[in-house]
């Protein structure tokens, strides 16, 4: 059977229950998260669809093509960042719900190595990945407002610059994971010793990167472009 009569097959069965539906979506984007930071993002939908263990039908009945899969892929991870934004909000304390929040951007980019790629490849401007950033953009700017009126984010801070703090993080733990791992947590404390409204220093407790791990991460970046 062809994988257009595969297609059409389940397409004509009876709809899933919303749960499962929602279930195997899920399935469907973190097999594609996986293969993506394996070998790219030239997968084939099949070769999705294998990963997750559902039928080929059930990938393209969410995802008519590789393009949109991508961009379910990153709208996907907006939300679980604006998960992670709520959490900070609800948390009793907020310096540490601002720390959670930077923590969970590096780790998210040092453990998903296709994420970048996601990133450079999708459109910005679909409508389902603009609206996930307008709700993300206003629960940051919900947390902004928290740091600040309770005096734990310096007053010079603006909202926008969130958009920096996340993008210098995630440049740098996708730059240096692979050769110096967990570096990003070194500019992370720096990050958030310069943000703080009280002016403290933390002791770093990861290491600067050696001239060899520079090297090392300088070839690995050319390799990949």
């Amino acid at each position: 059977m062809t994988t257009a009569d595969q297609v059409r097959t389940e397409r004509t069965e009876a709809r899933p229950l919303r749960a499962d539906a929602e279930r195997n979506r899920l399935r469907i984007i973190a097999a594609a998260r996986d293969l993506f930071a394996q070998r790219g993002l030239e997968v084939t939908l099949d070769d999705v669809a294998a990963h997750a263990g559902v039928g080929v039908g059930t990938v393209y009945r969410r995802f008519d093509n590789r393009d949109q899969l991508i961009e379910g892929v990153f709208v996907e991870h907006l939300h679980e960042v604006a998960t992670r934004l709520t959490a900070a909000l609800e948390s009793p304390d907020t310096w540490n719900g601002v720390v959670t929040l930077f923590t969970y951007v590096g780790e998210s980019m040092a453990g998903d190595r296709g994420l970048a790629s996601v990133m450079m490849r999708i459109d910005h401007t679909a409508p389902a990945i603009e609206t996930a950033k307008l709700s993300m953009t206003s629960l940051i700017e919900q947390v902004h407002q928290r740091g600040v009126s309770e005096g734990v984010l310096r007053p010079e801070i603006e909202r926008t610059d969130f958009f920096a703090f996340f993008t210098m993080l995630s440049s740098i733990a996708e730059v240096t994971e692979s050769t110096a791992p967990g570096t990003w947590r070194r500019y992370l404390e720096l990050m958030l010793d310069s943000i703080r409204a009280d002016g403290t220093r933390h002791p770093l407790t990861v290491p600067a990167m050696t001239d060899e791990q520079i090297r090392a991460a300088q070839a690995a970046r050319c390799r990949t472009r």
